[in-house]
């Protein structure tokens, strides 16, 4: 499963949660904001087509905050930060997903 498919899933399985995702994509350091099903670009503008993925194959993880929702910018309620590789996968697949 692709990445963003899966953060979009583990938020529509976990609606208390916001995933505050860092990527890097086209050699700019990107934020996207996964929350219920749905992901938003934090620093660039959405793709319009809802069939886009927003987090295309190619881009390269930084990093994953999780945090309580809603989000807030200002206080945010962190969980847990800087989720790549084995950690995210665990946390995944405690929910039944599988990248």
């Amino acid at each position: 499963m692709p990445l963003g498919d899966a953060l979009e899933a583990y938020t529509r399985k976990r609606p208390g949660e916001v995933l505050l995702v860092r990527v890097l994509l086209d050699g700019s350091e990107e934020e996207v904001l996964v929350f219920r099903g749905a992901s938003s670009f934090l620093t660039r503008p959405t793709p319009a087509d809802p069939g886009q993925p927003v987090i295309p194959a190619g881009a390269q993880l930084l990093g994953v905050e999780r945090q309580r929702a809603p989000f807030s910018p200002v206080n945010p309620q962190v969980i847990a930060a800087g989720l790549q590789g084995e950690e995210l996968a665990t946390l995944l697949a405690e929910v039944g997903i599988d990248l």
